[in-house]
């Protein structure tokens, strides 16, 4: 087991996935803060897998984080922080 890419999977996952579970919510209300987050925990999972060398993986991540920007970028919503 390689320590620094699971560490990057247990800080990365535990701050993406609870945000992804509401990212409608995150995405309509234009919450740049937990979008940040998300970006930014969905960043160190990738970092985590590219460690291991599970590329395949890391462009998963890399696609849904490219098309969840697009999603954020595309939908005009109340600017709330």
């Amino acid at each position: 087991m390689q320590p620094v890419s699971t560490l990057l999977f247990f800080v990365g996952y535990l701050l993406a996935l609870p945000i992804a579970f509401r990212m409608t919510s995150v995405v309509a209300k234009q919450h740049r803060m937990a979008f940040t987050g998300h970006q930014l925990g969905v960043f160190l999972a990738t970092v985590g897998w590219l460690t291991r060398g599970a590329f395949v993986v890391v462009l998963i991540h890399a696609a849904w984080m490219i098309g969840v920007r697009i999603w954020f970028s595309a939908n005009p919503g109340s600017s709330s922080g």
